[in-house]
């Protein structure tokens, strides 16, 4: 009687092994097409990204560091204290906030020699995480200068430096490393001026007028007041200044 089980050759075996091989990859990559975007998701590196937020005493870090963003978040405080990522050693009032943003600009020039991208917000401020991270895609590896917001002219007549320069407004600014390395955080001015035209000539006189400006998608920022579906958050319950 012939053996009711036949001894399978190496070659089959082989044949098996590839077909249980392709069927089980096959399985994975559409058990992966099916996840949903959150899991299927590149995140962010931390080494990429920045995001640099002038504080004082009335601002909710605690808010921040249970958000997304706080694996970014580099806080820019008046003097050293508890979750202050950098000082700048002196006071400043809403009128003298233009110090501030000439400190952080020197901090981070200094400082984060291998970040790519770096956004600056308000403390009454909230983004979209995807919005972000299409951002980084699509600006990663840009070798011209990126400066993302929503732009103003500014037309100062008392002060050259600042005349005829764009700026964005200060509730969210975004931009690469090139524009880090070319940006002019010593220019000359005279009187107080607002802190984002004073970045925005920093900006204007250090790389000149090739920067690439993007326009901001407003849908995906959140000024004072975040509202969505059933939520409505007051951002902004104390004033800062």
């Amino acid at each position: 009687m012939a053996p009711l089980l036949r001894t399978s050759s190496p070659r089959s075996i082989a044949v098996l092994m590839i077909a249980v091989t392709m069927l089980c990859m096959l399985f994975v990559y559409r058990q992966g097409q099916s996840l949903p975007s959150e899991i299927n998701r590149i995140a962010i590196e931390p080494r990429s990204l920045a995001i640099i937020m002038p504080t004082n005493k009335n601002t909710d870090i605690e808010f921040y560091k249970n958000m997304w963003v706080a694996d970014y978040l580099y806080t820019v405080c008046d003097y050293p204290g508890p979750d202050c990522s950098m000082s700048c050693n002196q006071p400043s009032t809403w009128a003298t906030l233009y110090k501030k943003t000439r400190c952080f600009t020197r901090e981070i020039k200094k400082r984060f020699m291998s970040t790519e991208f770096f956004i600056k917000m308000d403390d009454d401020t909230f983004v979209d995480r995807e919005y972000i991270e299409k951002l980084v895609d699509q600006y990663t590896g840009s070798k011209e200068p990126v400066y993302i917001s929503d732009f103003i002219l500014n037309l100062d007549y008392r002060n050259r430096a600042l005349n005829g320069s764009y700026y964005g407004n200060g509730k969210f600014y975004m931009f690469n490393r090139p524009l880090l390395d070319c940006i002019d955080p010593n220019i000359w001015f005279w009187g107080d001026r607002n802190e984002d035209a004073v970045f925005g000539a920093m900006v204007h006189n250090g790389c000149g007028p090739d920067v690439k400006k993007v326009k901001e998608d407003d849908s995906k920022i959140w000024h004072k007041r975040y509202t969505s579906k059933n939520k409505y958050i007051n951002l902004a319950a104390v004033s800062n200044h």
